[in-house]
């Protein structure tokens, strides 16, 4: 099933972070997000259960499409026990996927409004911009992986662009210094939104194992404090506010040319 945001974009990648090129153009993959709670006498294993089973069908469709669930870790007060977190790797795969959900998935109607595991509402896609990454050798990846998300509000005359450039030119340095398994995303609205939201973008930091976040945690400021270019750049630039953290967890991957 393909249930289930980020509150206000996070009132509130991933597994294919690891296998999708960073230089691909800003806008060109997209993601949907879907806020859901568990219906009466269901549990998180059914909400799995079910989006493994969408996933079966979208391989036999051949649609390039992936999709996570996400449980809040620390995200504030919350109204919805899941995330649904959906990607793929452009705009003609998104309808091409919903296409195919739309019109040859049994019950794809009663899947959107209910479902058998939960109940999904406030319902969001972005342009999804994997902007840098660090890698991590698979044998240490963890399944289920924490990711943050931030508003963010671009200083005046900046561009999303100069944004990206100068956090490679960060990333690379933190690389250097010994950090792993971290990737960056940027979030821009695309549908579903009022219109009328206080940010320009959302920054999705995604580690691929709890130790890789605890080393960033326990380290980083050490790391700014001896690079403190690397915050004051930043900045510069634009300003962040409201982050809140996930554990994140694949369901299923059938994007093209991935290992994961």
């Amino acid at each position: 099933m393909r249930l289930g945001i980020l509150s206000s974009l996070i009132g509130g990648v991933i597994s294919i972070a690891s296998t999708i090129a960073v230089a691909q153009d800003m806008g060109e993959m997209r993601s949907e997000f879907f806020y859901c709670s568990l219906n009466e006498g269901k549990t998180m294993a059914d909400v799995k259960a079910q989006s493994k089973a969408y996933g079966e069908f979208s391989k036999r469709e051949g649609t390039q499409y992936t999709q996570a669930i996400m449980t809040p870790m620390h995200a504030g007060e919350a109204d919805y026990d899941y995330i649904t977190w959906g990607t793929w790797p452009n705009g003609k795969a998104m309808y091409d996927e919903w296409g195919s959900f739309a019109n040859n998935y049994e019950n794809a109607a009663e899947v959107v409004t209910g479902g058998a595991a939960g109940t999904c509402r406030n319902t969001i896609s972005t342009f999804f911009n994997l902007v840098a990454r660090i890698p991590m050798e698979a044998d240490l990846r963890d399944a289920k992986r924490p990711t943050q998300f931030a508003r963010c509000t671009l200083n005046e005359d900046v561009t999303l662009e100069q944004v990206a450039a100068q956090e490679r030119k960060n990333v690379a340095k933190m690389k250097d210094a010994g950090f792993q398994g971290l990737a960056i995303a940027y979030h821009v609205p695309y549908m579903g939104f009022t219109g009328a939201e206080d940010f320009d973008f959302v920054m999705n930091y995604y580690w691929y194992s709890f130790d890789a976040r605890a080393h960033a945690a326990q380290n980083y400021g050490a790391f700014v404090a001896e690079n403190p270019d690397v915050q004051e750049s930043m900045d510069a630039l634009v300003s962040c506010e409201g982050t809140r953290s996930f554990v994140f967890e694949t369901m299923f991957n059938n994007l093209p040319e991935t290992d994961s």
